[in-house]
């Protein structure tokens, strides 16, 4: 025979998908959290590794495999000096020393690596549903949402996971506005995540930082929507805190979305389209402590890291970003 009859689909047993997939390695080597509020956790780190929303017509993609390169690299060890696995669930952090502020960060917080959501190819709806509730999951317990991701596209079934809270407000880094409706006859690109987010009904004010590659049309809707565009310039040539206490308004509940991109192109060669003329790590450090003291950030994604540059650089970068933006808010909190 050539063929063989379909089984019929209700035949089929399907078995249930876990919430999440455990993680070959942890984060920063923190514990490995299996079940979400049985411990304390004050930041809660869960890996999102899908690329379909990268247009990949004249983009590169590869950013599903963004998670696990981020986790390879141990800026820090969660346990102080010893690198030999991760800590046990419950288990506080030892800290990290910065020899440059001389001081250390993040002893006695609690931070967990929840895995992976499970991505199944060919089915958008039910990937985004999936994120969603993941993301509900881990906020219901009241810990910070940290998702690493990933394309962008994946800022819109995150935030939107936040929706227990009456209002939230959005802060933006990227070199791109991602606020395009629809894009190749799609509405969940990665170049259209902060237009779904500005959509949803406890979305309060929006700030974009970091733009330096936006259409005009863009540009005027999104102004006319009330959003508030900080470029990149404005940053370079400013005081990059002043520039943030000036646009971006004091908030109860935050959520932070950042592209790698919006570093310059030079530092993330392995983004997924890293662009000139960008800023660089101590601005956008800077610029992130001071996002985190203008309220309390419920949630956050850092997206567009690959490996396609060849080596650990991007990666190593995106994994310092993910290591000072939660120190910045666990300090903030303090």
């Amino acid at each position: 025979m050539l063929y063989r009859e379909a089984p019929d689909p209700e035949a089929l047993v399907t078995p249930p998908t876990p919430p999440f997939l455990p993680p070959v390695r942890t984060f920063f080597q923190c514990p490995p959290v299996f079940q979400p509020g049985a411990h304390r956790l004050d930041v809660a780190l869960m890996g999102v590794p899908y690329d379909a929303g990268a247009m990949t017509a004249f983009i590169r993609s590869g950013t599903s495999r963004g998670p696990d390169a981020v986790r390879a690299q141990a800026v820090f060890a969660y346990r102080g000096g010893r690198y030999d696995g991760p800590g046990e669930p419950g288990e506080a952090c030892a800290g990290w020393f910065d020899v440059e502020e001389r001081r250390v960060y993040l002893e006695g917080a609690h931070l967990g690596d929840v895995g992976d959501v499970p991505i199944t190819g060919g089915d958008t709806h039910l990937n985004l549903d999936r994120i969603t509730a993941a993301a509900e999951t881990l906020a219901a317990t009241d810990a910070v949402v940290a998702a690493v991701g990933g394309d962008h596209s994946i800022s819109f079934p995150v935030g939107r996971g936040m929706s227990r809270y009456e209002q939230i407000d959005i802060v933006h880094f990227d070199a791109h506005p991602d606020f395009t409706d629809v894009i190749g006859g799609s509405r969940y690109t990665h170049g259209s995540n902060l237009r779904r987010l500005s959509e949803l009904p406890f979305v309060r004010n929006i700030t974009m930082v970091g733009i330096r590659n936006c259409a005009k049309d863009v540009y005027d809707e999104a102004r006319q929507r009330g959003i508030e565009i900080v470029t990149s310039k404005d940053l370079v040539t400013g005081d990059p805190a002043e520039v943030i206490r000036r646009t971006v308004p004091p908030s109860e509940n935050l959520y932070v979305s950042i592209d790698s991109d919006v570093l310059d192109g030079a530092l993330v060669p392995g983004t997924t389209l890293p662009e000139p003329f960008g800023i660089d790590y101590r601005t956008l450090r800077t610029a992130l402590a001071e996002v985190a003291g203008k309220g309390r950030v419920r949630g956050f994604d850092l997206v567009e890291m690959t490996d396609l540059d060849g080596g650990v650089g991007s990666a190593r970068v995106a994994a310092w970003v993910l290591a000072h933006f939660i120190s910045a808010i666990v300090e903030a909190e303090r």
